[in-house]
């Protein structure tokens, strides 16, 4: 079915909510952060509410992706969508939507994506503080990522309004 102008207006103002929200959860991730710098003792709660902020942050570009997705192919395989979902957003899909993010920008999404993962099944296990360590220092890169790529990327939904208005 092809979209009209409304509805890639529609996509975009949902996309740019969600960019307001990634800094919002960013600036959480940061109080996290910080105060567990600034405490002398930590316990593994204050762990996990760092990790819960991580959690969110790579919820927010999951949804953020499944957006697209949906909008423009809406087809994920059941078995491996989160996985799959990532690495279909460096696709450049021709006739259909162009690729949101640059391949070389998938390692650092799919270790959020991979924290997540085990961050949703830790009662299974502990919580690997040195992990967490490290993918921690991941996230303002991550948040970049999606930033830069959503400044270009709606441009790019911008110039398929504009030739959509042209035929």
């Amino acid at each position: 079915m092809k979209k009209n102008k409304a509805a890639f207006l529609t996509l975009i103002s949902e996309l740019d909510n969600n960019i307001v929200t990634l800094d919002e959860l960013l600036c959480k991730n940061r109080t996290a952060t910080e105060k567990l710098q600034k405490l002398t003792q930590v316990d593994e709660f204050d762990w996990a509410g760092l990790g819960y902020t991580i959690h969110n942050i790579y919820n927010l570009i999951e949804n953020y992706f499944l957006r697209i997705s949906k909008f423009f192919e809406n087809n994920l395989p059941p078995d491996s969508w989160h996985k799959d979902l990532v690495t279909r957003m460096a696709l450049d899909i021709p006739e259909v939507r162009p690729a949101l993010l640059n391949k070389s920008d998938l390692p650092v999404i799919n270790d959020l994506r991979a924290f997540r993962h085990v961050y949703r099944n830790i009662y299974q296990s502990e919580l690997d503080i040195d992990k967490l360590k490290t993918i921690n220092e991941t996230v303002p890169h991550a948040v970049s990522i999606i930033k830069k790529t959503h400044g270009k990327y709606t441009k790019k939904l911008k110039q398929i309004i504009k030739a959509l208005s042209e035929d």
